[in-house]
């Protein structure tokens, strides 16, 4: 693609001042002179305490990136240009492709060594366009616009050629209630029901929709295959009832196989919890394999059939194993006859409705992907739309309906899908060590975000890419000169479970990640940089580096100092594994999420379409790009590396010394 390039940041960063301050960083750090030492405390587990006696940066110094990161901040100018000009930034997209020039051009403007790491390729590229829905009275025209909706539809998938308009109808809950209104499908959008049982928050919506997205392509490739009859001996349909063994207690079972061969297609149901189709399924020797996603995760099923028995295991997410008895119950179906799914979906989809409408659990919209996005070839990618409405969007066209009173829905989804394969990126920076190059800090946040209507990727995560692309600014404005590297990375792919940092840490050797001292991401939204869960042999040192922060960060608004906690966690670093830290931690880096405190609300926006620059709160993103850059300064001039195991005890000293006496 072409690089996309907006110069308002440039222009705002040449009138300040800022590339000329570039180009004279190196000797400034040098002429800084020593400041009178000024009170500072460490916070540990909430506690203000001295800080601990560990030499690291120069005080003039971290006193001088105070000073930039106070009063000549542009952490917000520089994630207003990056949200107003690029928007959403999913994965692969043109938009997060050209966000990612945008950095590191910033970076090398700023005189850092940057580039971009190709972490590997997706199959077709998506890109989002402004996308419109709105209701209508039904056969009204434009001026006959009686709400505009908010909603989303799932990442990688089709969406319309155009405004695209019909009349609103109600799924069928039965094969009567589909026969009194068969022929009026054709055309229209059909809102399913919102009653989503045995699921739970938010996020089960987009799930669901994943799940419906599979199933009408599964029936879509019955209505338009072969005659059944041609191969029906070689694939039977099968049911099989029994129970699951949940704590000792019998829960109802029902596993439905519409095709056998090597790779069975069906459905699995546990009433009143979830019902859905399975995945990877592998029938090999009366064994069958697969995977189960339902509200509490992914289970593995593993069954043994003999006759018409079947006994197994399911193996939930958690490790817990709860034992399966089936009995089949049921005959093959009879030749020429086509078992569905769904048999009042087929009926349904065979009269090439305009798309579904689902509801959202509340007034947000969730976004996520299709199943499959990594891999998918545009030729495969399912030809039917779901389109998922705030709450009130959906209770409204039901009243409508409800009282007799048609309506007609109109979606413009403009996706646009390119034929990849498409490289995808990291976008990596550093300023290098002055006398342990090889031995590096990381500051990072990730640059990708969900990109549903309305989002600009803001909170998540334009926020922490902002305070880490500040972090350099400062660094570079102030002309430090750190022993260790501080490097700068902007992730892609996290959203979609971490690829792009997993990506970076397998390409790196057992050395290099030895020489890791720290790495911290900042993915919490807009709020301040709290604090960090440690070790509790890591806490001096994180507690004499963020010390200097402390006391300089004051909000009128919520009448309090910013201040940097150190939390003891025991004997190891205690932390979720929700962002690009975990690629870190999983293999013995010491990975670091900010705890983040304040005012904002984090999931009113987080996946959602209040994702926008009206919730980015500046002061908070001041003090977190300020304590980034001072908290990297110190640990790069630290003794050493930060521990990554406590020291021995005088006890275990002394039985080694035994020891090795002993022999």
């Amino acid at each position: 693609m072409g690089r996309v390039r907006s110069t308002g940041f440039y222009a705002i960063i040449a009138a300040s001042g800022l590339l000329a301050a570039c180009q004279t960083a190196a000797p400034r750090a040098e002429k800084l002179q020593p400041q009178p030492q000024f009170e500072r405390f460490a916070v540990i587990d909430g506690e203000r305490v001295p800080p601990p006696d560990i030499k690291m940066g120069d005080p003039a110094v971290i006193q001088a990136i105070l000073e930039e990161g106070k009063n000549n901040t542009q952490v917000m100018a520089l994630l207003t240009e990056m949200c107003e000009t690029f928007g959403a930034r999913l994965t692969g997209s043109a938009a997060n492709e050209g966000a990612q020039h945008w950095a590191l051009d910033l970076f090398r403007q700023w005189g850092l060594d940057a580039h971009l790491h190709e972490w590997g390729t997706i199959a077709t590229r998506f890109d989002r366009g402004p996308s419109t829905g709105s209701v209508y009275r039904a056969g009204g025209g434009d001026r006959d616009k009686i709400r505009d909706m908010e909603f989303t539809t799932l990442s990688w998938s089709r969406g319309t050629d155009g405004p695209l308009r019909g009349p609103a109808i109600i799924m069928p809950d039965s094969l009567e209630a589909y026969e009194a209104n068969a022929g009026s499908f054709e055309g229209a959008w059909v809102l399913l029901d919102p009653d989503y049982s045995g699921r739970r928050g938010i996020r089960s919506v987009g799930f669901l929709m994943r799940e419906h997205m599979q199933l009408r392509h599964r029936i879509r490739e019955q209505l338009t295959g072969p005659d059944p009859a041609e191969d029906e001996a070689d694939r039977p349909a099968q049911a099989w009832s029994g129970t699951l063994d949940y704590n000792g207690s019998a829960v109802p079972v029902e596993i439905v196989l519409t095709s056998l061969g090597e790779s069975p297609q069906g459905t699995m149901s546990i009433p009143n919890f979830h019902t859905g189709a399975i995945h990877d399924a592998r029938l090999e020797n009366n064994n069958l394999r697969f995977r189960f996603a339902h509200a509490m995760g992914t289970s593995e099923i593993e069954l043994a059939i003999d006759g018409d028995a079947a006994t197994g295991t399911s193996k939930a997410e958690s490790g817990n194993v709860f034992d399966i008895e089936l009995t089949r119950s049921d005959e093959p179906s009879s030749p020429g006859q086509t078992e569905f799914e769904d048999p009042i979906l087929a009926r349904v989809l065979a009269e090439n409705p305009a798309g579904f409408i689902s509801s959202s659990k509340d007034h947000r919209v969730w976004t996520t992907s299709a199943n499959g996005w990594r891999e998918r070839v545009i030729d495969d990618y399912p030809i039917d739309i779901e389109v998922n409405v705030r709450e009130s969007d959906h209770d409204f066209i039901t009243a409508r309906l409800a009282q007799g009173t048609p309506v007609d829905i109109e979606f413009d989804l403009p996706h646009t899908l390119v034929q990849g394969p498409i490289p995808v990126y990291n976008v990596i920076a550093e300023i290098r060590g002055t006398h342990y190059p090889d031995e590096v800090i990381i500051i990072s946040g990730h640059q990708d975000s969900w990109d549903g209507p309305g989002s600009q990727g803001t909170v998540d995560n334009g926020t922490g890419t902002a305070v880490a692309i500040e972090a350099a600014r400062i660094l570079s404005t102030v002309g430090v000169r750190p022993k260790r590297t501080i490097r700068f990375a902007l992730w892609s792919g996290e959203e979609q479970g971490l690829l792009g940092s997993r990506a970076y840490v397998r390409e790196m050797s057992a050395e290099e990640l030895s020489k890791v001292s720290a790495m911290f991401v900042d993915d919490g939204g807009t709020n301040y940089q709290g604090g960090l869960p440690a070790a509790d042999f890591m806490v001096d040192y994180l507690a004499a580096a963020t010390s200097w922060s402390n006391g300089h960060f004051y909000s009128e608004t919520d009448g309090e100092h910013m201040l940097v906690n150190i939390r003891p966690t025991g004997d190891r670093i205690r932390t979720h594994g929700g962002s690009d830290h975990a690629a870190f931690n999983a293999v013995g880096v010491p990975g670091f999420f900010w705890d983040e405190i304040g005012r904002a609300d984090y999931r009113f926006a987080w996946h959602t379409q209040n994702d926008r620059l009206d919730q980015a709160i500046e002061e908070y993103l001041i003090q977190s790009a300020t304590n980034s850059a001072i908290t990297a300064y110190n640990l790069a001039n630290a003794p050493g590396l930060l521990p990554r195991s406590a020291p021995e005890t005088e006890a275990e000293v002394q039985a080694e010394q035994t020891a090795a006496a002993a022999d």
